[in-house]
């Protein structure tokens, strides 16, 4: 079975493996960089709906 791993800021599955040696990974979508990445489809899913979550939160804070 195959890994998919994505990034753990924004749940993106756009991640590059850019240093081997230190275990670097950086997402081209959100620019993060790092050495922590998601392994785990159900978990890349709970990310984006956290993020979502986050944002219509912070929308009805704000009143918009």
């Amino acid at each position: 079975m195959v890994k998919k791993h994505s990034c753990p800021q924004c749940g993106s599955r756009n991640i590059k493996w850019i240093d081997p040696q230190m275990s670097l990974w950086r997402c081209s979508k959100c620019g993060y960089r790092g050495s922590v990445v998601i392994e785990d489809g159900d978990l890349e899913k709970q990310v984006k709906q956290a993020r979502k979550m986050d944002k219509l939160q912070n929308k009805l804070i704000r009143g918009r």
